[in-house]
């Protein structure tokens, strides 16, 4: 019969009484003090929360999860609860094992004795953390167009109340465009939907790129979009407007590759003048769409891709400059059906090859496990990439696919057992091979085929495809009852992801590079995007691997944030399975948290104290922030601002924010910079 465990303190057995006591008071304890606050019980929720295990803190006081920002005021109303031995409930800032904070909505009863005198305490620890991000999303989401992650309409609206609100309109005018991209239904009866909403996602990457900071770009639906461009002096409207949307036009002037395929497309715009064309949203949309009219009706016949409302005004406006023509690009044609063949003979005739790609682990510097890649080696040498392929193969070819991918992917985990690297696979899992009734079956024999334990093998599942709930449900429960782990793969690309991580076993996600794109451009919104999604895996108890850490600062940036897991090209690229081994071997991971080299991670790590209000936890000389300042051009006002963050006695929420845009104005300057120049990434 095995032994009860009863955890000890100093020699002192607690009884199961106190457990009792403790769990019929608080209903989800997580920490069990002395009537001295000394810690001498831990759940295993409060090491997920904090980070520590019970060997880090039993026996210390519980203080320790505070820090610079933990409110003084909170703290002596918790003092004044235990006095007066009454229960106590708030929310206070705490601080993790790895210095990071936590908003915290705290419990504490008081365990009283048979004679009524306080002899222990039990508390409750929620990370609301949570809150916070949930909220921050659904703003998010509320404010932007899931395709492209634009503006829509409703983020529009306060975008022109600041242009009726600002400026002397006798000095500065506003142009208010509506864009729609010509033929671009062509592109989805032509290539598919999946194909039109890479091409919008890309299009609108491109087009905030050529656009100045202040200007606005969003998507009103469908092929339309709203481009609102601010503040003009109308007394060089002429040459600062057409400069500007001779620039926007590049956007469209190379094609757009999605999955091997060069897609090209162009577009129209109707513009209108504020106030000239009105002094409402209402106004100014309805002229630009009447002038957006009649630039499609001369797209085949015109000098420029866009139409004043007002087309006597065209040569104020400077007509006589030379003009881009924006008429509709070629937009190809399918790939040939012998090409489609070539690739299919390969498949089934020996050419399948496994590339692999490390996941790292961002806390140690580990590698976490590889995940195996399908390539296909042409007749002539040449390696195909699944882009190349993938579409054009049929669910018996995506079995096929599978199944050889997970013979090679698990004989190279028995070879690598056998040269003294011990590394754990994941395969990319197809969502129509779960229709398989043999799919459950083939992982099963594969695994005793080559004598791999289960919980050694990952399946990813896409997370951009449609299941078919019951069937594929009832196959993906019987995976990871063989003990298997399952991943939700390219989280964020759109679809219903929070229903299936709530109904469908997942034990990892993995968050798309999509939502990296635009991290240089806009930081701070995309740090709490990723920020919010690593919360909310911490929340479900999953694993989170990051994809596209392609640079050191995306890299720092993720450390930073507590993403667990890492992968993308910055670490290494995808390898020929036979130089994995070598490749670990030699392995060594350069980015920490706690000494960033680049303005993104310096950024990350100022940020994760400032959103939640909370003064950065070291002292200046050994803050983090301190070394890459101290190698920066920062001026004294920005070693001013850094240093309030270190204030014991008050916050400075306004020069933290005027750091963070000093970071951000960094991370956005273009220019490789001088050698011998610091110019971090």
């Amino acid at each position: 019969m095995a032994t009860k465990w009863e955890p000890r303190f100093e020699g002192e057995v607690l009884p199961e009484s106190l457990f009792a006591q403790a769990h019929a008071a608080t209903s989800e304890v997580t920490l069990i003090t002395d009537a001295r606050q000394n810690i001498v019980h831990v759940s295993q929720t409060f090491t997920t929360i904090t980070g520590y295990s019970p060997e880090d803190v039993v026996g210390l006081n519980c203080r320790l999860l505070q820090g610079p920002g933990s409110d003084p005021e909170t703290k002596r109303a918790m003092r004044t609860a235990m006095a007066a031995g009454e229960p106590f409930r708030g929310e206070i800032l705490n601080y993790r094992k790895d210095g990071s904070a936590f908003w915290n909505d705290l419990s504490m009863v008081p365990l009283r004795d048979a004679g009524g005198r306080i002899v222990h305490y039990a508390s409750v620890q929620r990370d609301i953390n949570t809150r916070i991000a949930l909220h921050e999303q659904l703003r998010f989401q509320a404010m932007h167009d899931p395709v492209t992650g634009l503006p829509n309409r409703v983020a529009l609206t306060g975008r022109f109340q600041d242009v009726f609100a600002k400026g002397d309109h006798t000095k500065v005018t506003a142009a208010v465009g509506m864009i729609d991209l010509d033929d671009f239904r062509t592109v989805n009866n032509a290539f598919g939907h999946e194909a039109g909403d890479q091409v919008l996602k890309e299009w609108a990457v491109r087009m905030q790129a050529n656009m100045r900071d202040g200007d606005f770009l969003g998507r009103m639906g469908g092929d339309e979009f709203i481009l609102l461009v601010k503040d003009i002096d109308r007394a060089a409207a002429p040459v600062v407007l057409a400069g500007i949307l001779d620039s926007l036009h590049d956007v469209v002037e190379r094609p757009f590759i999605v999955s091997g395929r060069s897609i090209s497309v162009g577009m129209s715009m109707g513009l209108a003048l504020y106030p000239r064309d009105g002094c409402d949203m209402a106004s100014l949309l309805r002229n630009a769409d009447d002038a957006l009219y009649q630039s499609k009706k001369l797209k085949t016949n015109r000098d420029r891709w866009w139409t004043l409302s007002d087309t006597d005004s065209v040569t104020e406006l400077g007509s006589d400059l030379n003009y881009l023509k924006a008429g509709v690009a070629g937009l190809g044609g399918r790939l040939e059906s012998s090409a489609i063949d070539g690739y299919r003979e390969r498949l089934r005739s020996g050419g399948l090859e496994s590339y692999m790609q490390p996941v790292i682990d961002l806390r140690d510097g580990s590698v976490h496990l590889f995940e195996a890649l399908a390539r296909l080696r042409m007749p002539d040498g040449r390696i195909a990439s699944p882009g190349e392929f993938l579409p054009y193969l049929t669910e018996d070819e995506l079995d096929l696919l599978f199944v050889g991918m997970i013979d090679q992917a698990l004989g190279w985990v028995a070879r690598w057992d056998r040269e003294g690297l011990r590394a754990n696979i994941s395969v990319n899992l197809p969502p129509s091979t779960l229709l398989n009734p043999d799919c459950v079956e083939l992982v099963r024999t594969a695994l005793q085929r080559h004598g791999i334990s289960p919980d050694r093998l990952g399946l990813e599942l896409l997370e951009s495809q449609t299941l078919e709930w019951e069937v594929q449900r009832d196959a993906l429960d019987q995976l990871v009852g063989l003990g298997v782990g399952l991943a939700m793969d390219d989280l964020g690309a759109g679809y219903s992801s929070l229903k299936r991580l709530s109904v469908l076993p997942f034990n990892a996600i993995k968050l798309d590079r999509e939502l990296l794109t635009e991290i240089r451009r806009k930081p701070v919104e995309t740090l709490s995007m990723i920020a919010s999604l690593i919360q909310m895996g911490r929340d479900f108890e999953m694993n989170v691997a990051i994809e596209g850490l392609e640079d050191l600062g995306i890299t720092e940036a993720a450390v930073v944030l507590g993403a667990p897991l890492g992968q993308g090209f910055y670490l290494s690229r995808p390898l020929p399975a036979a130089e994995a081994a070598g490749w670990a071997r030699d392995f060594t991971f350069d980015a920490q948290m706690n000494a960033p080299r680049t303005y993104l991670g310096g950024l990350a790590y100022h940020w994760q104290f400032a959103r939640l209000g909370a003064p950065h936890p070291r002292p200046l000389g050994a803050c983090p922030l301190t070394g890459l300042l101290d190698d920066s051009p920062a001026s004294e006002d920005v070693m001013r601002w850094h240093a309030l963050q270190h204030d014991p006695d008050e916050t400075h929420p306004s020069a933290g924010r005027l750091l963070i845009d000093w970071l951000v104005q960094q991370i956005r300057r273009k220019g490789a910079g001088t050698p011998g120049v610091f110019t971090p990434i």
